[in-house]
């Protein structure tokens, strides 16, 4: 029986990670918020320790901060921390891409491009789209092209980048900006496709530049 229980809390600590973590992603909770445990436990309908569980993960993900006899910080990304989070990505997959740049199943590469073709046609007949589906494309095809390099240490830090790159996202990205990514990525992928290794990476670097700076421009400007 407490072996139950113990899985049953497990569970409610994972829905409630989940249930916050989308509210932070959607911007329902704002960077920069401070909420406490009693108001989640109230909006998410769940007790005490999987709520205060839930936070745990999420502040050792970075997705909140928790500040003793203050409350729990809903995290707003730093110049540092855009800058820092870029540049490794700048030295790390650019270098990848041209190691394992040969190896790209170009079935993967042709179904990746049809999937971000699909969203880029749908967005201009649909001015309305949520940026959510292409994030999660954009974390596709970061992910699965560092995956072709079969370096658990590398795909594991990619992974580890993921939740702090959304909240980047939806914090210090312009709408126009997903749109654009988008584009990027048709592009590196029609460089693979045609073989140019040299091309597909100037054209990573570019667009993981590019992704930093309009990510800082927007902070700058920003007012929360």
């Amino acid at each position: 029986m407490p072996r139950i229980a113990t899985e049953k809390q497990k569970c409610l600590s994972r829905v409630a990670y989940d249930r916050i973590k989308v509210m932070i992603l959607q911007k329902e909770l704002m960077p920069g918020q401070f909420i406490n445990e009693s108001q989640l436990q109230e909006t998410l309908e769940l007790g005490r320790t999987p709520v205060r569980e839930a936070v745990l993960a999420l502040a050792q993900d970075r997705l909140v901060t928790i500040h003793p006899r203050k409350g729990i910080e809903v995290t707003r990304p730093t110049p540092k921390d855009i800058h820092d989070i870029f540049e490794i990505r700048g030295i790390m997959e650019p270098a990848i891409l041209r190691q394992c740049c040969g190896m790209v199943d170009p079935q993967w590469a042709v179904d990746m491009r049809a999937l971000l073709q699909g969203h880029a046609d749908d967005t201009a007949s649909n001015a309305g789209e949520t940026a959510a589906p292409l994030i999660d494309l954009d974390n596709r095809f970061h992910l699965e092209l560092v995956d072709v390099f079969h370096n658990q240490y590398a795909s594991n830090l990619m992974r580890s980048l993921v939740d702090f790159l959304n909240l980047i996202r939806v914090t210090a990205w312009s709408a126009d900006r997903y749109q654009t990514s988008n584009r990027e990525h048709i592009d590196i992928l029609d460089a693979i496709l045609e073989k140019d290794v040299d091309r597909a990476c100037r054209l990573m670097e570019e667009h993981i530049q590019l992704s930093y700076q309009e990510a800082i421009h927007t902070m700058m400007h920003a007012s929360f």
